[in-house]
């Protein structure tokens, strides 16, 4: 590869420099770079290069084209790039849009292009897209170059494609080749300094407002009046600096619209972070030898493309050509001033401002180190500058470091709390979203009024005087305040109000931070409603059950107004609940004074808690006394009639299930009619209080249909029945969802009239299951349910509507035996429907096998307490052989109870039963 350089001055020393390197035999590249601002001027060489068939050709107008270290501001500069290994091809975009890019970038990678060169107009379009574009299809493609430019008149630039001239578009050049070698640099060095600023208002490569302010205010305000005088030019010294996907980007004016707004080199993003880049000559210069220096140790040179910007030749002015010397010394060196420069980094090209980019380029991998001396005449370093610069830049990230942490905080504070500030005359100058979304009042709403705006009529005024005392003392205000939003809507604020000094200590503004706590305040009057009887006024059975929960107490009484359904019968309620009221009156005139305090149960009850120190006797006297004091009442509204009023009363003492315990003792008194005196109930009184919470669970759950059946298979041994068998066994579904066996309630309810009622729902449950299954279904009955008449009738009477022939009643040979006379006649009715009967337990006790054969059952059920030692006592295997005979010689068949392990099926399988019932065949489950 060869690299020649050449100045256009006319058209003869253009032949003379073609024939003396023999160009019209050789193949290459020409890039032609013309300062000459029309495009007129550069036709002429354009026509005579296009005879030379072995050279593509590609050009710009530029900001001063760069031969060596030498910078042409008239004429043509020809980079004229002589290959033997590469090829190139050149094209022509009229338009470089993203699309554009990502499909020539598919195009070239698939060919394997190492290097595009590409010139490109901002003046008319903005060529990011088009190189991202590029970046996406073919991300390890090196694209270079940069933005045509017009000698600082930014009217107008063109750039060049063979013998065409476009003042629009894109002009590229792609070379491929295995032997082609590439190096890229970038050469920035403008240190970002002053404050990090926003970019408020901004869209493509147009900006409008810095930090809320017009643009033109920033750079007046930060670098001074004399900076505007020559826009762009005048601005060249001071780009933006941004950072972008890890790298330091500047962005310099190119241009000034009619809305005031700047016009940049490059795209900026709204609210993109941005900073004033400052420079210093002597490190721009010093980075740009040592940059050449590396290079020449380390990689082949034979032609270097230099694209540097503009606004860096006009910072650097007569030292241009020292940046330039140390690049031209490592191979001949071409290129131009341009209005961005394009860079490739890996996955990634951008357009840069302010930077010297540079190619070097080689066909060969042999590396020639040359001498990279600095030039004589450096600048004196600037230390002064440098200094500054790196104070503005650290004081500047101390700040920043600062404001992000304030920033942080106050996006905390606004995410959390309603924040308002006011002046000194209490006028609204700032509230945050949240405060917004509370009050209902928009900003510009609020913003000029007071709080006054917001304040509620039942917020009393001296709460607003207060604050203004506290505040105009300097003192931070603390308080809930009641406020009224836009829509009426009461809220409640717990508020925080803090004056703001100067640095003399005088106020200059007030800040509030509130929480919202108007659920907290609702729930508080709820629960207080919920704690208070509305009739009386008297806390209410919620509230005691939370102070018998909280306190230390040890007794409790319950008091109850007898026979108080017939006042309300003959009163009517209204009048009823008038009398509550007296008595709640008369209660509290006689009690309260002695520290008792009173609360209303329910209906026409009412509770009572002593003070500490007030014995059981004296209690039980004062409510004793109260009572007689009570039993003639005028009746409220019916001219000084009196009603009869009788209460009974109950006393709990203990330290645990008072309020139990004492309903238990008022229940037992109403069931006694004691009035005269007070049934006490402690902890010796649990089993009555067990017995009466079985009993009205079982009520309960009776009336609710929480009982229910599971049903427990009974399995024949041999596999020749038709019609599956089970047991109905009841279940309570209690309040917390669980399912109780019977056991634990089903000796307490009968002696109760609930246990006819528990029996009579259990044989519906089975008549309904046996129905929908087709199975059928054996139940349990005792000598009670065979008593109790209803029972009896309620039984045979749905025999009779539904058929028995799926119903097996079960009843255990002791009861049978007790009661032979009841028992049978029970069967022979039960039989007449199809029903059978088994006589349960067998075993249990003693066996009268006589009544068995009279009372002639169709099914034997052997006692657990015989099956469960099948398989280790002998005796009992002889027992249980002995009763299988005997129930086979009568026609009874024998079912095998609390089978719980496969070896006591198979014992009772080789003994001859026909039915097994136990865990180790079926568990008890409700049927679907």
């Amino acid at each position: 590869m060869e690299h020649l350089l050449h100045v256009y001055r006319d058209a003869a020393e253009l032949e003379a420099f073609i024939a003396t390197h023999g160009l019209a035999r050789r193949r290459g590249l020409v890039q032609v770079f013309t300062a000459a601002a029309e495009p007129q001027q550069v036709r002429p060489v354009l026509e005579r290069l296009q005879a030379l068939r072995g050279f593509a050709v590609i050009g710009a107008s530029t900001a001063g084209a760069i031969a060596g270290e030498r910078v042409h501001d008239e004429g043509i500069v020809l980079s004229v790039s002589i290959f033997e290994h590469t090829q190139i091809e050149t094209r022509y975009l009229p338009q470089a849009e993203a699309a554009d890019g990502e499909r020539l970038g598919a195009e070239l990678a698939a060919r394997g292009v190492r290097l595009l060169l590409a010139f490109g107009n901002i003046l008319h379009e903005n060529p990011e897209a088009f190189l991202e574009g590029l970046a996406r299809t073919a991300p390890d493609l090196v694209v270079a170059g940069g933005i045509a430019a017009d000698t600082v008149l930014f009217r107008g630039s063109f750039v060049i494609h063979g013998n065409d001239v476009h003042s629009r578009g894109v002009v590229l050049a792609a070379l491929s080749g295995e032997r082609l070698r590439l190096r890229t640099e970038s050469l920035l060095n403008f240190t970002p300094a002053g404050k990090p600023m926003r970019l408020t208002r901004s869209h493509g490569e147009y900006v409008h407002e810095i930090d809320g302010k017009p643009v033109l205010d920033v750079y007046r305000h930060y670098l001074g009046e004399e900076v505007l005088q020559q826009i762009p030019l005048s601005l060249a010294a001071f780009p933006l600096i941004a950072r972008q996907r890890g790298l330091d980007v500047a962005r310099l004016p190119v241009g000034l619209s009619e809305d005031g707004a700047l016009r940049f080199g490059g795209t900026l993003r709204p609210e993109q972070p941005v900073r004033f880049g400052v420079g210093d000559i002597f490190t721009l210069l010093e980075r740009a030898h040592a940059t050449a220096q590396q290079l020449s140790r380390s990689v082949p040179a034979e032609a270097v493309y230099v694209f540097s910007c503009l606004g860096r030749r006009l910072y650097l002015g007569e030292h241009t050509p020292l940046e330039l010397a140390p690049l031209a010394a490592l191979a001949p060196a071409a290129g131009f001033f341009t209005y961005g420069e394009f860079f490739h980094l890996p996955g990634d090209n951008r357009l840069l401002n302010m930077t010297c980019t540079l190619v070097v380029l080689a066909e060969t991998d042999t590396i020639r180190p040359r001498p990279i001396s600095l030039p004589r005449h450096l600048p004196e370093p600037n230390l002064t500058l440098r200094a500054l610069a790196r104070l503005s830049d650290v004081t500047s990230q101390e700040l920043s470091h600062s404001l992000t942490f304030l920033e942080q905080y106050r996006y905390a504070l606004d995410q959390s709390a309603i924040v308002s500030r006011t002046d000194l005359q209490g006028r609204i100058t700032y509230v945050n979203a949240l405060f917004e979304r509370v009050s209902g009042y928009r900003a510009e709403e609020l913003i000029g009024h007071t709080h006054r705006l917001l304040h509620h009529p039942d917020m009393p005024r001296a709460v607003y005087e207060e604050i203004w005392r506290t505040l105009e003392d300097k003192q931070i205000w603390r308080g809930i305040i009641q406020n009224r939003s836009k829509e009426g809507r009461t809220y409640y604020l717990k508020a925080t109000i803090i004056p703001l000094f100067d640095e003399n200590g005088d106020t200059v503004e007030y800040i509030g931070i509130a929480e919202d706590i108007t659920e907290i305040i609702v729930s508080q009057q709820l629960l207080e409603q919920q704690r208070t009887d509305r009739l009386t006024g008297l806390p209410n059975r919620n509230q005691l059950i939370e102070d018998l929960e909280r306190g230390h107490c040890r007794l409790l009484a319950l008091a109850d107004i007898a026979a108080f359904k017939s006042i309300n019968d003959y009163y009517g309620f209204e009048a009823g609940d008038r009398l509550i009221i007296e008595l709640a009156v008369r209660l509290q005139q006689r009690l309260q004074p002695l520290g008792i305090r009173i609360y209303r149960n329910y209906g026409a009850g009412f509770a009572f808690i002593p003070p500490d120190g007030l014995a059981l006797p004296a209690f039980e006297a004062e409510l004793l006394a109260a009572g007689r004091a009570l039993r003639s009442l005028p009746m409220p509204g019916m001219d000084g009639e009196e009603v009869d009023i009788d209460l009974y009363f109950g006393i709990a003492m203990g330290d645990d299930h008072l309020l139990a315990l004492a309903d238990a003792a008022l229940h037992k008194a109403k069931e006694s009619g004691v009035r005269d005196r007070i049934l006490v109930f402690n902890a010796q009184d649990q089993s009555y209080l067990n017995n009466r919470f079985w009993i009205n669970e079982v009520k309960a759950a009776l009336a609710e249909s929480r009982i229910l059946c599971h049903f427990q298979p009974i399995v024949p041994v041999r596999a020749t029945q038709a019609v599956p068998k089970y047991e109905a066994l009841v279940r309570l579904h209690d309040r917390n969802g669980q399912i109780l066996s019977p056991g634990a309630f089903l000796d307490i309810i009968k002696p109760t009239a609930h246990y006819g009622r528990l029996t009579r729902r259990v044989f519906d449950l089975a008549l309904e299951a046996a129905r929908r299954t087709g199975s059928q279904i054996s139940v349990n009955l005792s000598a009670i349910d065979l008593a109790d008449g209803e029972t009896y009738a309620y039984l045979l009477d749905r025999l009779k509507k539904h058929e028995g022939e799926q119903i097996i009643f079960e009843i255990t040979e002791s009861e049978a035996i007790k009661d032979f006379a009841r028992v049978r006649a029970f069967a022979e009715d039960i039989r007449r429907h199809g029903a059978q009967l088994a006589a349960d337990d067998f075993g249990s006790g003693y066996s009268n096998l006589a009544t068995l054969i009279e009372l002639s059952p169709d099914y034997l059920k052997l006692d657990g307490s015989l099956v469960t030692k099948v398989v280790q006592e002998e005796k009992v295997r002889r027992v249980v052989a002995a009763a299988v005979h005997f129930a086979h010689e009568t026609s009874m068949q024998v079912v095998a109870e609390f089978v719980s392990t496969p070896e006591i099926a198979q014992a009772l399988e080789r003994l001859g039963v026909d039915y097994l019932q136990g865990y180790a065949v079926g568990k008890p489950i409700p049927l679907p």
